[in-house]
């Protein structure tokens, strides 16, 4: 049921720059899982309209989650401190058209003289990069197996909500990609372009979190969208492929009422998704799930 183990990249040397993205469909997960509440006009929109709502990485309940920080310590070496002037000269003059070449010229050698100057300038755009992120990326989360008691107690009000059954085998759910779990807070380097360093500050979470086995959606909302060739949200919404929904689990201390709206909402979408439920094993400590 719960297919393969969730790969944790732990390696502590892995840079940023060096961050490999992994897709469900290439670590060979047919199935993803998504734990919350039982939520009848949400479920309703799902069921009945095919319509995923993704989260704003500010409601996340880690506080480094979604966060960047620069590394800073670059710009002490004297080809870090070139590199980062460079990215200043460029994004200024794609951005401010309004700044003249002699003024850019002027202020990077200004930064080049006051290199301290460049680095108060780096911890404003923390908070900056911080806001941005929050205002354009929508985020929806996803685990790898749906029999985990934790998740169960975290996201599905202890056991009472729902956990929803994604097939992987389609062009939405294939590329969801896997969270990497570290014992250090990844840094982020401003002159970097690598969509893999860029979406690293998405990707990352402390090994604390591991036991999640985390896959994610990620996608620009629509009014801030600045690349073609992501997945868009409108509203925190968006429409997914018909049958990638294949059932949906109601906990095991969910009450019959649950199940029973549940199956109604099903028999109205007129959809082929199976009603399951988490069931306590009577010796152990170990959820088994049952078709209803």
């Amino acid at each position: 049921m719960a297919g393969k183990r969730s790969i944790v990249v732990s390696d502590e040397t892995l840079a940023p720059a060096t961050f490999r993205l992994i897709t469900a469909a290439s670590a060979g997960f047919p199935l993803l899982y998504r734990y919350q509440p039982f939520d009848h006009e949400r479920l309703s929109q799902l069921i009945g309209e095919h319509i995923l709502y993704f989260s704003n990485p500010a409601d996340f309940n880690d506080p480094w989650d979604c966060r960047p920080w620069f590394d800073l310590d670059q710009l002490a070496d004297p080809d870090g401190l070139n590199r980062h002037i460079q990215w200043y000269e460029t994004i200024t003059r794609r951005h401010r058209p309004d700044i003249s070449e002699d003024e850019i010229c002027r202020r990077s050698q200004f930064f080049r003289s006051n290199p301290t100057l460049l680095r108060d300038k780096a911890i404003e755009l923390t908070a900056e990069l911080e806001s941005a992120i929050h205002e354009r990326y929508r985020v929806y989360c996803l685990g790898s197996s749906p029999d985990s008691e934790l998740m169960w107690a975290h996201y599905a009000a202890r056991h009472t909500g729902i956990c929803l059954e994604f097939a992987t085998r389609n062009a939405l759910f294939c590329g969801a990609l896997q969270v990497s779990y570290r014992q250090t807070y990844p840094l982020f380097d401003l002159t970097a372009d690598e969509e893999e360093h860029n979406l690293a500050v998405l990707l990352t979470k402390s090994t604390s979190w591991s036991y999640e086995g985390e896959y994610r959606l990620i996608a620009q909302e629509k009014e801030t969208a600045n690349v073609p060739d992501t997945l868009v949200t409108n509203n925190h919404r968006l429409a997914m492929p018909e049958g990638a929904l294949s059932a949906v689990i109601v906990g095991c201390l969910a009450p019959e009422a649950t199940l029973e709206t549940l199956r109604a909402l099903v028999r109205q979408s007129r959809r082929q998704i199976a009603v399951k439920r988490a069931m306590r094993a009577r010796n152990q400590y170990k959820l088994t799930i049952v078709e209803q």
